[in-house]
Formats: structure tokens, sequence, C-alpha cells
């Protein structure tokens, strides 16, 4: 049986993925939990508790997978480039790479947190585990994969597709390390911006005609035309 063909439609799945997780991941995180921010303890510890602490990182986490799939998926379309297999991997390993710090943050302080509700002096170890040099190194690597997975994905899209419309959502996977450094209305902020990013990205894709990947040791099945 003939493995089913990529298609541009394709791209649409991971892109929607990447773009509304990384947004519900910055505007529903809560923001009490640095010391610098929120001086009070109490505060500090019912923001690593709240529920909504583990749902907006498991939705950070699964958008930088999405946005890991995404690449995968252009590098199913556009075999030949170099860029797009640059993509591919930085995407994929960079994206692995984050997770162990994703789920450090994500649980351990979500359960020092509620311990912490009835007894502060948990929150000593918060700095701790997001200090951990295995943990925070794999991190800024993966970050630093998933920057260099971002222009070669606007890179490899720009010459598959004579298309610059992957570049903002490019040049903000790039920047999701240093957004890490804004105030908390800059990363709210960000999170939007990335959202409209990737929608600006699936409305080019879903302005074009569809094109299918070639069978492997096969020419291009159809011609793909702007509409």
């Amino acid at each position: 049986m003939r493995p089913r063909l990529t298609t541009e439609r394709d791209l649409l799945v991971p892109l929607a993925t990447t773009g509304v997780l990384m947004a519900v991941y910055l505007l529903v995180r809560p923001y009490g939990d640095s010391p610098a921010l929120t001086p009070n303890p109490a505060e500090q510890a019912a923001a690593f508790a709240s529920p909504w602490w583990v749902a907006a990182h498991v939705a950070g986490a699964l958008a930088l997978a999405g946005f890991g799939r995404l690449a995968l998926r252009l590098s199913d379309l556009a075999r030949e480039s170099f860029a797009a297999r640059l993509a591919r991997w930085s995407g994929l390993t960079g994206a692995v790479l984050v997770l162990p710090y994703f789920g450090a943050e994500t649980f351990a302080l979500h359960v020092i947190g509620r311990h912490a509700l009835t007894d502060v002096s948990g929150l000593a170890m918060v700095d701790e585990i997001r200090n951990q040099p295995v943990a925070i190194s794999l991190f800024g690597l993966g970050l630093l994969l998933l920057a260099v997975a971002g222009v070669a994905f606007a890179l490899a899209w720009t010459r598959y597709a004579s298309s610059r419309a992957a570049w903002p959502l490019g040049i903000l996977v790039a920047l999701v390390l240093p957004q890490f450094y804004l105030p908390t209305v800059g990363r709210m902020a960000f999170g939007v911006v990335y959202l409209f990013a990737a929608a600006v990205f699936a409305g080019s894709v879903l302005r074009r005609r569809p094109i299918v990947d070639a069978p492997a040791g096969g020419g291009p099945v159809s011609m793909t035309a702007s509409r």
C-alpha cells in the first residue's frame, strides 16, 4: 500500500498547534512566581500551586514540540533543501532538549507550591531546581537549536514557495529564549504576536494551490501556483 503523500496542507495542524498553544502558555501562565516581581512568598506559592501553572507549561512544551513537527512536515515537502533538513533536525532536537526543564518547571514546582501554601520554607528549593546545571544547560541548548530551526525554516519556505510569509514566525521562534527576560506584559504580548504570525503563515498556505510531494524516486506530481 502506497503511503499517503505529503501536501502543504499538512503544515496547518502543527502550525495551529504551535501558534495557539504558545499564546495559551504566555497568556494564562501565573506570573507571581518571580521573587523580583512578587516578594510575598505566599503569592509565589499560590502561583506555583495554581492548576493554571501546570496547564500553561504543558501548553508551552507542546507549542515548541509543535514547531518541531512543523519543521518535519516542511522537510517532507522540500526534501532537497538543506535549510529544510536543518530546520527539521535542529527543531526536533531542540524540542526534545527543552522538555526535561519544562517538566521540572511544570510538575516539581507545582508540588513545591502546593506544600508551600502551608509552609513557605519549601520555596527555598525553587532556585535549586531552576538552576540545576544539567537541566538549565539542556534547556539553553535546546532553545538555541530552536532559534536555528526558526531561521532555517523561514529560509527553506522562502526558497520552496517564493514567499516570505514564514519569516515572522521563524524570527519569533528564534526569540523564544530572550522573551523569558521580558516583563509580564511583554511576555503576554509575545504570545499574541506569535499566534498572529502563525495565523499569517497559515493564511499564506491556504491561499496556495496545494502541492503533492512526489513518491521516492519520482518527479513532481503537480505544480504549485499562488492564487
